[in-house]
C-alpha cells in the first residue's frame, strides 16, 4: 500500500499569516485615512467660479490674494457685508459656531458634561439675551448691516459642499443654525469679558486681607511707579486734554494679570514722508484658528481694510481712505462684587437701602449631550446676577452665612451700541466723525489711537466707566447699605483723550492712563510701563520714521524689566558652584530676550524662583492664585521699601536687607536645580527659544490624540512679557512654564502718506481648515515680522482666486 506522505509545514506559516493580516490592516487603515482625507478635502470652501445665492442685490466679487485675504467688491455696502459674512463662514464656520455656543451657554449640548460649569456661568451673564435686547437701540443702518452680514453667513450654510465645518461633523453636531444679528453682538460682549477681570482680583485681595491683614496686603499691590510712563501725562495734558480656584475653561476667557497690547502714532514731524504713521499689535492668546480675519471691503461709500473678528462685521484695527485706527486694552475697573444680605424672614428676598426686595428669578435648562439635562435657577439683584450660586467654591468665605455675592459689570446692559460705533468708524473721514462714533461705544474700554491723512493724530479711551459713591472696587463690598453703589458714569467729554500733542507722538501699552489729579477713578491695576517706555526710547532714536522702522520697533525683544532687575541679580551671592555660574553668565548681558541665547532663560528662571522665595511662605494656599510676575512689588522688595517680605522669622540675626540679598542668591541655586533637570548640566547648550516656543493649538483637535500633534504649531520666539515683541507665558505653571501662550495676535503699521503701503501680519493664517493652503501660511512671516500689504487699488491686488456670488434673481 502506498501512503501519501504529508508535506511538512513551513515554519514561516504563522509569521506569514501575521504579516498578511497586518498588511490587510494597514490597507484598511490607509483606506479609512484616504476616505477621511477625501471627505476633508471635499469640505474645503469653493474659492473660484460662481455660486448662486439668495440675498445680495447684485453680484459680489471676492478676490482672494496670495495670502488668502479676501478683497470684496460690491455694488452696495450691504452687499459688501454680505460678502464678508460669506467668507467668514467659508473659512471659520467652526470657530463662529463655537463662539456662539460659548455666548449662549450651550457648549454642553455638543461637548457633554465637561462644560456644564462653563455654561452655567454664561447662562448667568445672559449675554445672548442682552445682545438680542440691544438690537432695539441700534440705528437702521447698523441693523441693515448686521442683517446683510447674517444673510451672507446663511448663504454659505445653504450652498456649501461637504461639511459646513469638518470639526462639527467629527463631533456629530450637524450643521449650525442660521446666523442672527444678535450672534454678532453677543460675541463682542464675550470679547469684552475676555478683556475684563476685576472681580478675580477682588476675590484674591479679600482672601489676602483675611490671611495677612489689610496693611500688608496693600503692599502686595503697590501703585503705579511714580516715575513710570502715563498715557495722558503732563506733556499731553498741556495740549488740551479734558480729563480663587479657577477652571481652565474660565481662565481662557478671564484675562490673567498683565495681558495687553501696544499701539502708537506719530505725526508728520517724526516721519520721512511728513505724514503720520500708526502701529498696533494686539496681544491675545495663541489659537488655531486665528483670532483675527483680514479683509478688504469695497463699495460706493465704503472702503475699509484690516482685522475683523469672525462672526462680527467690524474692522477692529485698520483704515479707510481717510483714517487709520488701532486699539489697546485700557484695563479700567468695570466689575464689582457686592455682598448681598438675604432677608432673614424670607430667603427669596434680599436687603436693599429701600427695604427687602425679591430676587429676579430666571430658570434655565442646560442640555447635556450624553447626560442628563441640568436645570439652573439664576438669581438676580439690583447690582447684577448672583455669582456665588454659580461658583460657590470660588466665592466661599467672602461673606457671612446669610450673604451671597453678586457681580456688577458695565457690559451687563441691554443698551449696548458698541457694534454701531465700530461700523460708523468704517466711513468716518475725520477726528470729529470718529468722536461721534465713539459716543456709541460701551466697552470694553480701549485706548484708541487715530491718524488722519490730513496729518492730525489723537487718542481717546471711550467706554461706560462707573462712578462709585465710595470705595475703589478693589474688594467685595456690602450691597445692602447703598454706600458703594454706582451712581453714574464718567461723562464722555471727561474720558481720557488728547489731540495733536506738541511732542508729536502718543504711545499706549496698558500703562496707567491718567495722573493722580484726574477727577475720576478708573482703576488700580496697570502695567508698570516697561513696554511703553521702550517704545518711547526707540521712537526718540530717529526723526524720520518709516514703515520699516515701525516694524523694527514691533520686533524688538529687549526687556527693560530684565535691565531693571539685573543689578540685584549680579550683586547676589549664590551658594552653589552652578548657581554662581548662572549668575556670572549674566555679567555681559544687557536684557535682550534673544531666542538663541541662554541668558534670557537663566534670568527668567532666577526671577521666577525669587518671587517664590519672597512670598510663597507668607501666602500658603493662596500662593498659586497670587503667583505672578509682579515686578513693581518685587522691585520695591529688593530696593528696600518692602524688604520685610524677605524676612525669615527663624533668623534673628539677619536684617531685612540681608534676607533679600540671601534670597537673591538662593534663587540662582534653585534656578540651577530647575534648569539642569530640564535642559541638562551645560548652560552653554541652553537657549531661550527651546523653552519659550510660541504654541498654537487647535480649539478642538488639541483634545484629540494624534490630531493634537498633527495640528499643533510650535515656533521658538524671543521676547518676554515686558518687551515690545511680547512673548508671555503662564508664570505659575510648573509643567510648561515658559511656553508662550500669549503675544502679538497680529501686527499692523499704517502709512497715512500712502495707505496702500500699510503693512499687516497675522498668525497662523486666514483659514481654519487644516487642508487649506491658508491654514498656517503666515506663521514664518509672523515670526520674522515679514509684513504684507493689503491694497485697496485693484491694480495692486494679486488675485489667486476669484469667486462670484451671483444673486438668485439677477437685477
Amino acid at each position: 500500500m502506498t501512503f501519501l506522505q504529508e508535506k511538512p509545514k513551513s515554519p514561516w506559516r504563522w509569521p506569514r499569516r501575521l504579516l498578511l493580516g497586518l498588511a490587510a490592516l494597514v490597507v484598511a487603515v490607509a483606506g479609512l485615512v484616504a476616505v477621511a482625507a477625501g471627505w476633508m478635502w471635499y469640505s474645503l470652501p469653493q474659492l473660484d467660479g460662481t455660486v448662486t445665492v439668495a440675498g445680495p442685490a447684485d453680484t459680489v466679487q471676492i478676490q482672494r490674494d496670495t495670502h488668502g485675504v479676501p478683497h470684496i467688491f460690491a455694488a452696495t455696502p450691504a452687499d459688501a457685508y454680505f460678502g464678508l459674512g460669506f467668507v467668514h463662514a467659508q473659512d471659520r464656520m467652526f470657530q463662529m459656531e463655537q463662539q456662539r455656543l460659548v455666548a449662549q451657554g450651550r457648549l454642553s449640548s455638543v461637548m457633554g458634561s465637561a462644560t456644564v460649569r462653563f455654561d452655567r456661568f454664561f447662562r448667568m451673564l445672559d449675554l445672548d439675551g442682552l445682545a438680542e435686547a440691544s438690537l432695539e437701540g441700534l440705528d437702521p443702518s447698523t441693523i441693515g448691516t448686521l442683517e446683510a452680514y447674517a444673510a451672507g453667513v446663511n448663504a454659505y450654510l445653504a450652498t456649501h459642499r461637504g461639511a459646513a465645518a469638518p470639526e462639527l461633523d467629527l463631533l456629530l453636531a450637524g450643521d449650525p443654525a442660521p446666523w442672527r444679528p444678535a450672534d454678532s453682538v453677543a460675541w463682542l460682549k464675550v470679547m469684552a469679558l475676555h478683556l475684563s477681570g476685576n472681580w478675580r482680583a477682588e476675590v484674591l485681595r479679600a482672601r489676602m486681607i483675611e490671611l495677612l491683614g489689610p496693611e500688608k496686603t496693600e503692599t502686595f499691590f503697590p501703585p503705579h511707579p511714580a516715575d513710570g510712563p502715563i498715557i495722558v501725562d503732563e506733556a499731553l495734558r498741556a495740549a488740551g486734554v479734558t480729563g480663587a480656584p479657577w477652571t481652565q475653561a474660565l481662565l481662557d476667557l478671564l484675562p490673567r494679570p498683565g495681558n495687553g497690547s501696544n499701539n502708537w502714532v506719530v505725526d508728520g514731524t517724526m516721519t520721512a514722508s511728513g505724514s503720520p504713521l500708526l502701529a498696533n499689535d494686539p496681544h491675545l492668546g495663541h489659537n488655531i484658528p486665528a483670532t483675527w480675519y483680514m479683509a478688504h471691503l469695497e463699495a460706493p461709500g465704503l472702503s475699509v481694510v484690516g482685522a475683523t473678528l469672525p462672526g462680527v462685521p467690524v474692522i477692529i484695527v485698520g483704515h479707510n481712505r481717510d483714517l487709520a485706527w488701532g486699539v489697546t486694552n485700557t484695563g479700567p475697573d468695570t466689575q464689582d462684587l457686592f455682598l448681598e444680605r438675604i432677608d432673614p424672614d424670607d430667603p427669596d428676598r434680599y436687603i436693599t437701602p429701600d427695604g427687602s426686595q425679591p430676587f429676579a428669578l430666571r430658570d434655565e435648562t442646560i442640555v447635556v449631550r450624553f447626560g442628563d439635562d441640568v436645570s439652573v435657577t439664576i438669581r438676580g439683584t439690583r447690582h447684577g446676577p448672583v455669582l456665588s450660586d454659580i461658583y460657590p467654591d470660588t466665592t466661599e468665605g467672602l461673606g457671612e452665612d446669610d450673604e451671597i455675592v453678586a457681580l456688577a459689570w458695565t457690559m451687563l446692559s441691554d443698551d449696548d451700541r458698541s457694534i454701531q460705533a465700530g461700523l460708523k468708524l468704517h466711513t468716518a473721514t475725520s477726528w470729529d466723525d470718529a468722536l461721534d462714533a465713539a459716543r456709541d461705544y460701551r466697552g470694553p474700554q480701549q485706548n484708541i489711537v487715530l491718524a488722519e491723512t490730513g496729518g492730525r493724530i489723537g487718542f481717546y479711551a471711550p467706554a461706560v466707566i462707573p462712578i462709585r459713591r465710595s470705595g475703589d472696587g478693589s474688594v467685595p463690598v456690602p450691597g445692602w447699605s447703598g454706600d458703594y453703589d454706582w451712581i453714574g458714569e464718567i461723562p464722555f467729554e471727561d474720558l481720557p483723550h488728547v489731540v495733536d500733542p506738541p511732542r508729536g507722538y502718543i504711545v499706549t501699552a496698558n500703562e496707567k492712563v491718567v495722573g493722580d489729579d484726574y477727577p475720576y477713578f478708573l482703576g488700580n491695576d496697570w502695567q508698570p510701563g516697561y513696554r511703553s517706555q521702550r517704545i518711547r526710547d526707540l521712537l526718540a532714536l530717529s526723526p524720520d520714521h518709516t514703515v520699516e522702522t515701525f516694524a523694527a520697533i514691533q520686533a524688538d525683544t529687549h526687556s527693560l524689566m530684565a535691565e531693571h532687575f539685573l543689578p540685584f541679580a549680579l550683586a547676589s551671592e549664590p551658594a552653589t558652584p552652578l548657581g554662581q555660574t548662572l549668575r556670572d553668565r549674566l555679567v555681559d548681558w544687557r536684557g535682550d530676550m534673544d531666542e538663541a541665547s541662554d541668558q534670557p532663560l537663566i534670568f527668567a528662571t532666577w526671577y521666577r524662583e525669587l518671587t517664590r522665595l519672597i512670598y510663597a511662605d507668607d501666602l500658603g494656599d493662596l500662593f498659586r492664585d497670587a503667583w505672578w510676575h509682579r515686578p513693581t512689588f518685587v522691585h520695591a522688595v529688593l530696593s528696600g521699601d518692602l524688604a520685610e517680605w524677605c524676612v525669615d522669622e527663624t533668623r534673628d540675626d539677619e536684617s531685612a536687607a540681608e534676607a533679600c540679598h540671601r534670597l537673591a542668591g538662593q534663587a540662582f541655586d534653585d534656578a540651577a536645580t530647575f534648569l539642569t533637570a530640564r535642559y541638562g548640566a551645560d548652560p552653554a547648550a541652553w537657549n531661550w527659544g527651546d523653552a519659550h516656543a510660541a504654541v498654537f493649538r487647535h480649539r478642538l483637535f488639541q483634545h484629540v490624540p494624534v490630531l493634537s500633534d498633527l495640528t499643533e504649531i510650535r515656533v521658538p520666539v524671543g521676547g518676554d512679557r515686558y518687551s515690545v515683541n511680547v512673548g508671555a507665558y503662564v508664570f505659575n505653571n510648573d509643567n510648561a512654564v515658559f511656553e508662550t501662550v500669549h503675544g502679538a495676535s497680529m501686527r499692523a503699521v499704517m502709512d497715512l502718506a500712502d495707505l496702500d503701503n500699510s503693512r499687516f501680519v497675522w498668525v497662523p493664517g486666514q483659514s481654519g481648515h487644516i487642508f487649506s493652503p491658508y491654514y498656517d501660511n503666515m506663521v514664518a512671516r509672523w515670526r520674522d515680522n515679514d509684513m504684507v500689504t493689503i491694497p485697496t487699488d485693484r491694480a495692486l491686488i494679486e488675485p489667486a482666486h476669484t469667486l462670484l456670488l451671483q444673486p438668485a434673481e439677477a437685477p
